[in-house]
């Protein structure tokens, strides 16, 4: 092997190795890109050419062996000094491994659905002379999307400018070699997108980890950078990262400049990161937020939006990607083009909405396309929920070792009420027993005529306590509803929010990836209509009347499963059979 050759197949790993000197499976992996790039420039011995193997299981570990066996195999003692130290049988392995056969077979695509990647490429609008990077490279595969849009622009690689990023140096380096064996001159840098650089780009695509807790990276240094670029930006707190990414995604944006950014949905809408949506839509960087459903992300089962990002942003428009769902040989997917013609389209419709700043800005920078979409749920006459009720509190917030303390049985004076305990607005007739109210739980005792909403869970649940001998105490995830005595009032709002209208309204106030939640101040802003005394009378007492009907209707039902279980033994009672 020739020393220019050494140095294309050796050095360019040997930092990242020697960083990663401990892991046997990096050593492996440094030794498979120096075969495959030796391959690649073609030391020659006589096997097929890389991509004839490359669908082949058999085939590659065979070229493998093929390569140690050949006269190159003398360089190896001299690369091992330096690179570290691997074993033979476990490189041949890693070309037999599966993933790693997707992983070196370009076709395949990892971390998102292929029709995710044909959507962020067209809303991104790569075209020539732009400078393309993807800042979650992972194990390149936007990075060759980017690529091979400029040259089916261009028809030529000449000027193409394609970096990825990515701060875990083991996906950089798969990055690399799968970019470099599919012929793809990107340029791939193993750091974080938080260290300040100089670089500006015209086209960026982010898709970070859902949910990462800001302090995983770095507050300080991320704190830094994107004040450098933005005035005032909030202060970075213990939260959630996925804003924080995005706004480094925008930082780093040419003047016309364009990025796509995933985000999980329950970020739209949460409280922990509204300063962060907030500083966005008022810099006007967010032109766009696309809901993706369930199921186009590999690996995790969550649903998130493609937020779209540049400056200038007088408006913002809301899509809701479940319209473009279709279903092609019984795969599901998203018909792209007819998305894409439909956002470049002005008028609003079922799909697709667009709000001024302001009107997404009095709603506390609620990004949630479904909040905007559909028909118009605020009623004409209408107050928010939390000026007509008295105060919402939340059920008692305490350790387990609290309620253990003083644990009962059926017999005692005190229930507890967790939301698991009602549904179709009643409360279990069997609670958790404890001997007392637990000290710190005064506060969640229930007063007869309060209502009860779930703070978890979708769809939301809502209850209104009755009058019991026992004493009822809800636990931290239940919210209570203070009526001031107002009993009529209770079944009223329960009657709304079991509405198809109240519950849309639950839903879309609601945030959450897996499990649904629903803040009191969320509560306090849904839009209830204002009727007049009497009709408000009419629609409580109807819905108690339905109340009282389904608990005596299910404690037959009750009464008559235990007789069933008991027929046998009932006419055996005198032991005659």
């Amino acid at each position: 092997m020739k020393s220019s050759n050494m140095a294309k197949v050796v050095r360019p790993l040997i930092d990242v190795a020697r960083r990663y000197a401990e892991k046997p499976e990096f050593a492996t992996l440094a030794a498979a890109y120096a075969v495959l790039l030796s391959i690649r420039h073609g030391e020659a011995f006589p096997l097929p050419a890389l991509e004839d193997v490359l669908d082949r299981e058999e085939a590659l570990p065979g070229y493998v062996r093929a390569f140690l066996e050949s006269h190159l195999s003398e360089h190896w003692k001299e690369y091992q000094q330096t690179a570290g130290s691997y074993d033979e049988d476990s490189l041949v392995d890693f070309f037999s491994n599966e993933a790693t056969l997707m992983l070196m077979d370009s076709r395949h695509d990892f971390s998102t659905h292929p029709v995710i990647d044909q959507l962020c490429t067209g809303l991104l609008e790569i075209a020539v002379g732009n400078t393309v990077a993807d800042l979650n490279c992972g194990i390149g595969k936007f990075v060759r999307k980017a690529w091979f849009a400029l040259w089916n622009v261009t028809g030529s690689d000449e000027g193409l400018s394609v970096v990825g990023y990515s701060r875990n140096a083991e996906f950089a380096a798969l990055t690399y070699i799968l970019c470099d064996v599919t012929g793809v001159g990107a340029r791939v840098v193993a750091q974080s997108i938080f260290i300040s650089h100089p670089e500006r780009y015209d086209r960026i695509a982010l898709i970070p980890p859902f949910g990462m807790e800001t302090r995983a990276i770095n507050i300080p240094m991320a704190q830094q950078v994107l004040a450098e670029r933005f005035e005032n930006f909030p202060e970075i707190r213990l939260s959630s990262a996925d804003w924080v990414f995005a706004a480094r995604a925008a930082s780093l944006l040419t003047a016309d400049g364009r990025a796509v950014v995933a985000v999980p949905i329950h970020a739209l809408n949460g409280t922990q990161s509204q300063a962060y949506r907030e500083f966005l839509v008022r810099n006007q960087l967010i032109e766009a937020v696309i809901a993706i459903p369930r199921g186009f992300l590999n690996g995790a089962a969550v649903s998130f939006a493609i937020v779209v990002m540049r400056e200038g942003c007088r408006e913002i428009k809301f899509i809701n990607g479940e319209e473009y769902q279709t279903v092609v040989e019984g795969a599901r997917l998203l018909d792209v083009p007819r998305l894409l013609k439909d956002y470049h389209a002005l008028n609003d419709y079922e799909a697709v909405t667009t709000k001024t700043l302001d009107a997404v800005y009095s709603r506390d920078c609620n990004l949630t396309p479904d909040f905007y979409l559909g028909e118009d749920l605020v009623y004409n006459n209408s107050k928010p929920f939390g000026k007509i009720v008295r105060e919402i509190r939340r059920g008692a917030k305490l350790p387990i070792d609290a309620w253990k303390a003083v644990e009962g049985d059926d017999s005692s004076s005190v229930k507890k009420v967790a939301f698991k305990h009602f549904s179709e607005g009643l409360i279990d007739e069997r609670l958790p027993g404890f001997t007392a109210v637990p000290p710190g739980a005064e506060d969640a005792v229930l007063e007869t005529g309060d209502l009860l909403i779930s703070r978890m869970g979708f769809p939301f649940k809502v209850a209104v306590v009755e009058h019991r001998n026992e004493k009822l105490v809800a636990d931290e995830n239940v919210w209570i509803v203070r009526m001031g005595g107002d009993r009529g009032l209770a079944y009223y709002l329960r009657a709304y929010l079991e509405s198809e209208r109240g519950a849309k309204w639950l839903s879309r106030l609601s945030a959450g990836a897996t499990l649904r939640t629903i803040s009191a101040k969320n509560i306090e802003k849904i839009p209830v209509p204002d009727a007049d005394e009497e009709t408000r009378t009419a629609i409580a007492r109807e819905l108690e009347k339905a109340t009282i009907l389904v608990r005596e209707t299910r404690k037959r039902l009750d009464d008559a499963l235990g007789e069933m279980k008991n027929v046998f033994d009932t006419f055996n009672k005198d032991g005659g059979l």
